[in-house]
């Protein structure tokens, strides 16, 4: 009786054995076939080729990237990154609390924006908006909102204030 099982047990095994050899054969070969890829070469433009976005203006700026002509500045600019104006700038350079700074160009003979350069990364353009005191620059949606008085300012993001206590450097 002990005699039939122990053939199946050894039957069962010897096809258990035969799955695992086959699975590691699969495993093996997949790995051979399939193998690491080779990195693939860097795209490089066809010479004379049209690239998406690369159109130029007559003045060779990149109107797809934001870039328009200021006649002011005889130059390209993005004009939430940098005023087009002629006027003579006035830059004066804050620091603030938590670490912070910011340097902030005025146009006083044409003030309709401040461009802003602040410690975090941010460049931009902010238009010139109604204050009882101080000067005021704020995005249309008062996302953002800059607040100078004398050698003070502040900003705020969202309604939270990013930017305390900013003093002028001397």
């Amino acid at each position: 009786m002990y005699g039939g099982i122990s053939k199946y047990l050894k039957l069962v095994s010897l096809a258990l054995g035969a799955v695992a050899v086959v699975f590691i054969l699969a495993v093996i070969t997949i790995g051979v076939v399939v193998g690491p890829q080779p990195a693939s070469p860097p795209v490089v433009p066809t010479p004379g080729a049209q690239i998406i976005g690369g159109t130029k203006d007559a003045h060779g700026c990149l109107p797809g990237a934001g870039y328009s002509w200021c006649d002011a500045k005889e130059k390209c600019l993005r004009v939430w990154e940098e005023s087009c104006t002629s006027a003579a700038p006035k830059v004066a350079s804050f620091t603030c609390a938590d670490d912070k700074s910011l340097v902030a160009t005025f146009y006083p003979t044409d003030d309709k924006s401040v461009d802003l350069v602040l410690s975090d990364g941010q460049k931009l353009t902010v238009p010139h908006a109604m204050s009882a005191d101080g000067a005021r620059y704020a995005k249309p949606d008062e996302s953002f909102v800059f607040w100078n008085k004398g050698d003070t300012a502040f900003i705020t993001e969202s309604g939270t204030t990013t930017f305390a206590d900013c003093q002028t450097k001397n």
